[in-house]
Order: structure tokens, then sequence, then C-alpha cells
């Protein structure tokens, strides 16, 4: 199969999750023994690129059997490679893999009163900058989904991180074959683990968090704050934050160790280094889709047999089972920390939780069935149009 993979991004080398899915996708497909075809894309190992040149589009759509779209919150008006091809496709049939709405936006707006360390209230000010923000983003989110909708008539399927965002692709897109597959993590052998977690230096009860500093949707603003209770009711637990970049408002104290900058095997280290790792994870209640995403590191932490403890709502409540493959906790300081306070004084069940982790991911959330089930899509909608 020739598969016609656009998206608006470089991905390689990957420096976050969406890079990530595109990365691991590619890869499985050519694995697979199909070709990939992108534009605008000259680092991507493996695959065949066109320039966005008129002739050249027209080349890549003449060379697909299939065109696979990745949709996120950036506004595909803007996007005229898209454009162009969508306008250009013949009978090959077009399938979309949504990432969330437009209204994804509005997390700058909502969130972003929160410096992601910062225990601080948020001032009068700022709540104003905030709705101002917001109140500025509306026009811009209506336009995007009028967009959306007619170009949408001519896609044959689409594939969805989450529930969330499949409601979103039914009720607003109007798209009736809607697959759903959640991010995957690697599938990694315990042989590999046990060669990782060899390799750890550091003693004691240790919480690693792994991610951006920079954006309140990750949840660093609600560790900081367990950060500061733990200081005084569980001095003997390190936090470990494995961040891209350190900024002003990061915790220094006594507990705290930063780690700055990792490449993928250092953070797999780390987290093999890990006691438990959190994915916090804030709702998003200006979305009657709430929280639409799917934590590309909650599949991460699970591959490596180390527990998780993540936010109850959303996908990660659809996905962890309390107690059995993972902690849910609601995004308090005080009950973030009596969880891992439990997980602490619980080795034996922490090793449990860890292993069911590790089993979910390697049965169903990874990569591998990821390209698996996404190949069956578009297998199904190229049966369709010859029918």
């Amino acid at each position: 199969m020739r598969i016609g993979y656009l998206y608006d991004l470089q991905v390689f080398p990957p420096k976050g999750g969406n890079h990530r899915h595109v990365l691991e996708l590619v890869e499985g497909f050519l694995a697979s023994g199909h070709s990939v075809l992108v534009v605008d894309d000259e680092t991507l190992p493996g695959v065949t690129n066109y320039k966005d040149t008129p002739e050249e589009l027209r080349s890549f759509i003449e060379n697909i059997d299939v065109l696979y779209v990745r949709i996120d919150a950036r506004f595909i008006r803007h996007w005229q490679v898209l454009t162009d091809c969508m306008r250009l496709i013949g009978l090959q049939p077009v399938i979309w893999e949504i990432n969330s709405p437009a209204n994804e936006n509005l997390a700058y707006s909502w969130l972003g009163g929160k410096i992601a360390t910062s225990n601080k209230k948020e001032g009068y000010v700022r709540t104003l900058r905030r709705k101002f923000h917001a109140l500025r983003q509306f026009p811009g989110i209506w336009l995007e989904e009028r967009y959306r909708r007619p170009l949408s008539k001519n896609v044959a399927a689409a594939i969805c991180v989450s529930e969330a965002v499949a409601r979103y692709a039914g009720d607003e897109l109007k798209i009736d074959d809607i697959t759903v597959l959640p991010n995957g993590g690697p599938i990694i052998t315990e042989s590999e683990i046990l060669a990782r977690r060899l390799r750890r230096q550091r003693t004691g009860f240790t919480v690693l968090y792994s991610g951006s500093a920079i954006y309140p949707w990750q949840g660093l603003d609600s560790l900081s704050q367990v950060i500061k209770l733990a200081v005084v009711k569980a001095p003997d637990i390190t936090f470990v934050l494995a961040v891209n970049k350190k900024v002003p408002a990061l915790s220094e104290s006594g507990n705290v160790v930063i780690l700055e900058g990792l490449g993928q095997e250092e953070v797999r280290d780390a987290i093999c280094a890990a006691d438990v790792c959190v994915a916090l994870i804030p709702e998003w209640p200006w979305s009657k889709y709430g929280f639409h995403g799917s934590p590309t590191k909650l599949f991460e932490y699970m591959a490596f047999m180390v527990p998780v403890l993540t936010s109850n709502h959303s996908q990660m409540r659809d996905i962890i089972k309390d107690g059995e493959d993972g902690l849910l906790t609601e995004n308090d300081p005080e009950g973030i920390l009596e969880k891992l306070l439990y997980i602490k004084a619980n080795p034996g069940q922490a090793e449990k939780i860890g292993k069911q982790a590790w089993l979910k991911v390697q049965r169903e959330f990874n990569w591998k069935h990821n390209v698996t089930e996404t190949l069956v899509v578009f297998k199904r909608a190229l049966t369709n149009i010859s029918d």
C-alpha cells in the first residue's frame, strides 16, 4: 500500500508526543512493507518526500492509495497543502487522524494564568489577561470549525485518540466511520527493563515527572504543591523532574532533582530508576468534550513496568483500573501525596501494579497495535471505494 501521510510539522528527531506519534506510525507502516509518501519533510528516514509545489502535489496524490491526515488544534484553514490535496484527491479514500477539536487553543487562556510550578493565587490582572486572550480565540475557533465541517464530508473514516475526540468527530464533523486508538507505548522485554533498573544510582523512594516545565496543562503546578507538602510530611521522598528546559519557577528545594534536556533513552532510564511516575492532568471545563487528550507519557511509564499515578478523569480513568494496573487520584495535593505514600508503604503491591500495567501495554496499548489497527481502517476504506 502507498500511504500518503500529511502532518504539518517535522517529526525527526522527535521532540514531543506529537512527533513520537507520527514517527511510530511511519516506522510501523514501513516495517509492515508499505511505502510512505509525505510533503515538506526531508528529515524523516525511509519516506518519499514531495515539495509543496502544484506539480509535486499532483504527483503526490497520483502516487498514493490512501491519504492519511493528522488533524490537531492548529488551524487547517491556514494549511494550504491540505486544502490543495483535498481538492486534488480522486478516488483515493481520505482518513483523518483527529487529535483535538480547534478549541484546544483555549487551554492557553484557561490554564495559562498558572505558572507551571506556582503556588501563588492568580492575580486580578492575570485573570483579566486570560479572559481577554480567550475572547480573542473564539472567532478563529469558530471559523476553523466552520472550515472543517464541509471538508470532512470527503473523509471516509476518522481515527481518534480518545473517546472525547470521537464524540467531536461524530457530533461536529458528522463522520460515521470512527475508530478510537489512544496513544501507545513501546513493547519492552522484562530483561531490558531489568538492565535499565540496574543502572539506578539514586537510593530512597523516587517519584518521577517527565514532561514540560512550561505548559501548565501538564500538571506540574499540582505536583509542585505536593513537593511543598512532602518537605514536611515525607522528607525522605525524592522528586525527579525530567524537563525539557529549566524555568525560574521550578522548585529548588532539597527533595527535588532537576534533569534537563534528556534524550529519549535517558528519559527511559529515569523511568526505570523511579518507584512511581506521575501524569497529573487538569480537567478542561471550557470544553463540552472535557479533557480530550491521550497522554503519551502515561503509556511510556506503563511500558517500563513502573506504577503510574494519574488523574481520575477522562482517558486516564478509562484505561487505568485503580489499584490494579495504576493509581488514580483527584488533583488535590493531599490526595496525591496520600497515594504516593501508599505506594511507598506497599512495595509488593507496587510491583504487582507495575507488572499489570506492563502487560496491558504488551497486549493493547502499544504502537505496534496502533499500526495494525490503522492499516485495518485503510484497507476497509479501500474496500468500500472498490465496492
